[in-house]
């Protein structure tokens, strides 16, 4: 922590109106925390000020219409936990978002903090981008976007005025089926592959369709090619054909864990795997 020996102020706004003006006046000098994990890991000596979320209720979980609203404050395992979230593709969310990390960093990755700061190994976004949730941010008045979208425009540049407050997950119905994978060398490893899909199926065909995939060993993202390969397709035809186009054509690269060819196999595995639980 001597790297954050020039922090001079720790604020606790009550509103986010309160946090909007301390963001404006003390600028990229301040960091906002919300578990304060990413701080720990990786902390940034031009740092002055801290700005703590914990006086803005952003810790909860709750069902609201069609959506199911997670704060941006609330950790992995509240959500995996939760009553709400356990509901959801027959407690397959719950048992993927469990299987992140150790039970003491589940315990302190918040949503929010995950969806910020995008790092490349992240397995919340992975998850979320295959449920093609929404994000909701405040930077003096609330927006809502696509979680897809959001990544595409300049994310950071929007968060240097503003913070997420809230992800949104829709209540999908029985007809989705949802499924993670991961591959690690541990069971508290930061994974060396990850793959999220979320499928509608209806009399064997697959309608709709969203995947995922990160720590490729880039940030996760949509893996679009599959999904149009994927949407119309009888389930058991791709499932005979997935393992061959996903090794094909994933965008993954080598690192000094794992080499580009097997994060190539693992994908097809994958792939082929999720398919496969939807069959079930």
């Amino acid at each position: 922590m001597l790297k954050l020996k020039n922090v001079k102020d720790c604020f606790y706004p009550r509103t986010l109106e309160e946090l909007m003006q301390i963001l404006k006046e003390k600028g990229d000098k301040a960091k906002v925390v919300g578990g304060g994990l990413h701080l720990a890991v990786f902390p940034n000596p031009q740092v002055e000020s801290f700005i703590f979320l914990n006086k803005l209720s952003l810790n909860y979980i709750k069902e609201e219409g069609e959506f199911i609203s997670i704060g941006a404050t609330t950790t992995i395992n509240e959500a995996a936990n939760s009553e709400e979230v356990k509901k959801l593709f027959e407690g397959k969310l719950s048992k993927s978002l469990s299987s992140i990390a150790s039970e003491l960093l589940r315990n302190q990755i918040t949503f929010g903090g995950s969806v910020a700061q995008r790092e490349p190994y992240s397995d919340i976004a992975t998850i979320l981008l295959a449920l093609n949730s929404d994000v909701v941010y405040f930077d003096g008045s609330k927006h809502v976007e696509k979680l897809n979208d959001f990544y595409k425009g300049d994310f950071r540049s929007k968060l240097k005025q503003g913070i997420i407050t809230e992800i949104r997950i829709k209540k999908f119905d029985s007809s989705y089926k949802f499924g993670m994978e991961r591959h690690v060398r541990n069971a508290t490893d930061i994974a060396l592959l990850n793959m999220a899909m979320l499928a509608r199926v209806e009399d064997n065909v697959i309608s709709e369709i969203f995947v995922s995939y990160g720590s490729r060993p880039m940030p996760a993202e949509r893996f679009t090619a599959m999904e149009d390969f994927l949407r119309g397709q009888d389930l058991n035809e791709a499932i005979g054909k997935v393992y061959n186009f996903a090794k094909e054509h994933a965008d993954v690269k080598g690192d000094i864990r794992r080499d580009e060819e097997y994060r190539r196999e693992l994908t097809g595995v994958f792939a082929k795997r999720l398919l496969e639980s939807f069959g079930r």
